[in-house]
């Protein structure tokens, strides 16, 4: 994606003065990013990431910056935190603009394979096993910005749900998730967009996680689905031998347990229909890039095609 907010050099660099830094060398607009967008700034002596935030509010990034502070003050090795403004705050306001700021980290994300699934899956068990302390509580749960089951269900009554979304549900999901519904899966920081391309490789390694935007407390099998769902692709189609390459990863950390591995599959198909939903409320019933709006059809696509080979295994 490109950068939805043009940026000059002079306003750039009045940003950077609310943080004592500047002036700038250059800018660069970055491809990266949906919600956001993203400059890449050459200062005398580094580089920064500065973003511009074209979808969420300050409730939405007070929430995502108390995540990545929790995440810092457990030593989580593949984040990091935004940097501070001169009064100490991490959300800077600009002529009707919010963002923050990041050190500029060096990486490009990566074509999925065994061993990438396999890092990105260890990476994902490392933040499910973060310990649950009084700041873990004062987190916002994944619902705020994101669509668990119970948002998808309840987006199938509206009458904005396009019929393909809503046939595709009641083929695949033939009990409507109430099984899944009615399980207790173990809940943790998940999160909640851990596609491959929201990842940093350098030399071969495992970088950094980005975006924890639609990140929260949440089922921690749900976010394995999504992730799972966005990273062991095949020409665009989930494969099962990437599956089981990023399990192994996942399990060398946090073993799965027996109900969790019951409903994997089903996990995938949900986390295709939650990002698919994410979709259609920014580009085809919001106005972030109306040129993507039937974007979710290529998920739906992900999900029937899923579906299709696990039934084909079964009856095989």
């Amino acid at each position: 994606m490109g950068a939805f907010t043009n940026l000059t050099s002079d306003e750039a660099n009045e940003i950077l003065s609310l943080y004592g830094l500047g002036p700038l060398i250059s800018i660069k607009a970055l491809s990266l990013g949906i919600s956001n967008s993203n400059f890449k700034v050459e200062l005398k002596d580094r580089y920064i990431l500065l973003k511009v935030s074209d979808d969420k509010g300050e409730k939405e990034l007070i929430g995502e910056q108390k995540i990545l502070d929790y995440l810092a003050h457990m030593r989580y090795p593949y984040s990091i935190c935004t940097l501070p403004l001169s009064n100490g705050k991490k959300i800077y306001h600009y002529k009707g603009m919010i963002g923050v700021i990041f050190e500029f980290l060096e990486g490009i994300p990566p074509g999925p394979s065994d061993d990438t699934c396999y890092e990105i899956g260890q990476a994902l068990a490392l933040l499910h096993s973060l310990r649950k302390d009084e700041m873990y509580l004062e987190l916002r749960p994944h619902q705020e910005v994101g669509f668990s089951a119970t948002g998808v269900i309840n987006y199938l009554k509206e009458k904005s749900c396009p019929q393909d979304f809503k046939q595709l549900f009641h083929k695949i999901f033939s009990d409507e998730l109430k099984g899944w519904q009615n399980e207790d899966f173990e809940e943790g920081v998940i999160h909640g967009d851990l596609y491959y391309d929201n990842t940093l490789f350098h030399n071969n390694r495992l970088n950094i996680l980005l975006d924890f935007e639609q990140s929260g407390r949440g089922k921690l099998l749900f976010d394995i689905g999504i992730s799972i769902s966005g990273t062991c692709l095949e020409k665009g189609t989930i494969g099962i031998m990437l599956i089981e390459s990023f399990l192994m990863g996942y399990e060398s950390i946090r073993p799965l347990p027996t109900k969790e591995k019951d409903y994997l599959n089903q996990a995938i198909l949900l986390g295709l229909f939650s990002i698919g939903l994410w979709r259609i409320k920014r580009f085809k019933e919001g106005t972030l890039d109306p040129s993507r709006a039937d974007s979710y059809q290529e998920l739906l696509s992900r999900a029937l095609n899923f579906f299709n080979l696990l039934e084909y295994k079964k009856n095989d």
